[in-house]
Parts: C-alpha cells; structure tokens; sequence
C-alpha cells in the first residue's frame, strides 16, 4: 500500500462526485445571463476581425451584463437557493467520499497527525509532477524577445499611419487583446484539466483533508 494507491482511489471517487451545475438545473437568470453574454462575446470577436468601428458596443454591453449579473447572483435569495439546492449537497457527497477513501486505507479522520502527514506527502507529490515548470523558463525568453519586436513594428506604423488611424488601432488592439485574455483565462482551467490533472487533484486533495480537519475530526 501506498500513497499512490490513496491518490487514485481518491480521483476515482471525484469522477463520481459532479462539481459541475447542469444547464438545465441552473437558474433562469444565469441561463438568460449565458446566453446572452456568449452572443456578445462571439460578436464582438467577429467584428474585430472585420476591422468595425463598433466592435467595442459589445464588449462594452457584456461589461455591463457582468455588472447586472454580479448584482443579481449576490442577492440573499439567490445565493440562500444556491447554496441549498447545490453546493451543501454537492459538498456533502465530496466530503463523504474522500472519508470513506481513507477509512478504506485505515487512516482515522480524528488523528491530525495522519492527516498532516497526508497533506505533506500530497505536497511532495505535487511537486514531482509540475512537468510544465520546465518551460517557464524558455517562454520567459521568448517573451523578452518578442516585445522589442513588437515596439519596433508600432514605431514603424506610427510613422505612416495617421492621428485618427493610430486611435482606431490602438482602441481594437486593446478590445483584441482584452478578449484575447478573456479567452485564456476561461479556458486555461479547461486545459489544465485536460493536460494537468494531478497537478490540480493534488490542491483538491489538500483541500478537502483540512476541511475534514476543521468539520469532522472533532466530531
């Protein structure tokens, strides 16, 4: 037995335990609110690549939904319905789980000891697998690289180009790269699910052994 043999036992139970809402279980509100800024998103991106003048109505109408939608989302009633209908029943079923992953392993929830012997291995475990950090390193480089290209190409337009087309470029360059980082961060979670997942099970895995330390090692 060891420490791996917990690890994937663990991982199997979360393919089991669904974090994720349904669409058709979610509130009508954040339905409306998808559907909506996912067709603002899309047009907004389809008008910078046709060079529009009103690319940013848009991306300025999404900003505003997100507004809306933060303000909506936070309400007493809202938040109350969301928590009873999906994330104490979601947390109940997690929690369940990962205890009945170390009962199986004959480790005793009440023993702090073990638990933070675990925490530190899941640590140490996490360490040896972050395969991407390798790369940090030569991206770095290559950024440092290709920002000097970068300005030397936009002094080079500056001396053509002029006042009102320099404003116009640099008003899409800015929606451009807003939505670009938009993307990324909507779908860096995705890929490291996909290309690093025990990197990421590890945090869970970290996480839910100090919840089991804080909820029910007393009990």
């Amino acid at each position: 037995m060891r420490f791996c043999d917990l690890f994937i036992s663990y991982n199997i139970g979360l393919k089991d335990t669904k974090s994720t809402i349904p669409f058709t279980k979610l509130p009508l509100y954040r339905k409306v609110f998808l559907a909506i800024f996912l067709t603002l998103i899309i047009s907004s991106i389809l008008l910078i690549f046709i060079q529009n003048i009103f690319s940013f109505i848009p991306m300025g109408l999404s900003l505003i939904l997100l507004i809306i939608f933060a303000i909506i989302d936070s309400k007493k009633d809202n938040l109350s319905d969301m928590l009873e209908k999906h994330y104490i029943p979601y947390s109940e079923k997690r929690m369940n789980m990962t205890i009945e992953v170390l009962k199986k392993y004959n480790i005793d929830i009440k023993n702090l000891d073990s638990l933070d012997l675990l925490i530190t291995e899941a640590k140490y475990a996490q360490i040896q697998c972050d395969f991407f950090s390798q790369f940090k390193k030569p991206f770095n480089t290559l950024g440092a690289c290709i920002i000097p290209i970068v300005v030397f190409v936009a002094n080079k337009i500056s001396e053509t180009a002029t006042e009102t087309q320099m404003l116009n470029m640099a008003v899409l360059t800015i929606i451009l790269i807003l939505l670009i980082f938009s993307l990324i961060f909507s779908f860096v979670p995705i890929v490291k699910d996909i290309f690093y997942i025990d990197y990421n099970r590890y945090d869970e895995f970290i996480y839910d052994l100090r919840q089991i330390k804080l909820f029910y090692s007393k009990n």
